[in-house]
């Protein structure tokens, strides 16, 4: 067993979806010897080919489907990681989505699930994950926020500020769960999944605007998060690493 995050087990949110950044960040912690906790809400299908890729890498790897929007359900979650997985050591809170409207078409029912799946969610993992994170003696969690927690955006509005209170979120978790627990935030520009390939802002007008004249790419943002996960990172505690190809630059 070889890699930098050899023995341990990863649990990775929002991982199922096809060319997606979760699903690629799920895959660079397998290649780098994890065994991996796929949650998803639905996707069985996606899910069951992702497990059997882990798996073809001598991993090991198991489906939890579930919304992280609940509490019960981000404890049941966790349970089921750690019962099949035998510990729990990685969280990477990066089930998300983002749902475009103007500010004043934004209903109630919009804002909390955007709310509990950006932010809720993440806070309850991690308090649900913590007594196996200690366990292991050094566990490490990964928050995915968004380049639009820097700087707003007027179609997002419920989405950035949940982006932003998880950045503020991941500061307040490292002061609290230091030394034996880091946490840090991945923050992704533009980034060139299967879903905004098939969006608007998915033009050579829009691409080349960006100082490196190119999308991120899910792999950019799979190994910030391996970086984070392994020994690499373990100076990095409430800080936040920004793949965004210059886009922003805080």
């Amino acid at each position: 067993m070889t890699g930098r995050l050899a023995g341990y087990v990863a649990l990775v949110t929002g991982a199922a979806r096809s060319g997606s950044i979760g699903r690629a960040i799920a895959l660079e912690l397998a290649r780098e010897g994890a065994d991996v906790a796929i949650n998803d809400i639905a996707r069985v299908d996606e899910a069951d080919t992702l497990k059997s890729e882990i798996e073809a890498l001598g991993r090991n790897a198991v489906v939890v489907l579930a919304d992280v929007g609940r509490v019960d359900a981000c404890r049941r979650i966790v349970d089921e990681t750690a019962a099949a997985l035998g510990r729990l050591d990685i969280l990477v809170n990066n089930a998300g989505f983002a749902q475009h409207k103007r500010f004043e078409d934004i209903t109630e029912a919009d804002y909390d699930i955007s709310l509990n799946l950006h932010l809720k969610g993440p806070f309850f993992l991690v308090q649900a994950a913590l007594p196996h994170l200690r366990a292991g003696g050094r566990g490490r969690i990964v928050n995915i926020s968004s380049e639009q927690a820097y700087g707003g955006y007027p179609a997002l509005a419920h989405y950035t500020a949940a982006k932003a209170g998880l950045r503020a979120l991941t500061k307040s978790l490292a002061l609290a769960l230091a030394p034996d627990v880091t946490v840090n935030a991945v923050a992704p520009g533009p980034t060139a999944t299967e879903r905004f390939k098939a969006g608007v802002e998915y033009t050579d007008q829009v691409r080349d605007r960006i100082p490196l004249r190119r999308w991120g790419t899910p792999h950019d943002v799979a190994r910030s998060v391996v970086f984070l996960a392994s020994a690499d990172g373990d100076a990095y505690t409430g800080q936040t690493l920004d793949p965004n190809c210059g886009t922003v630059m805080p």
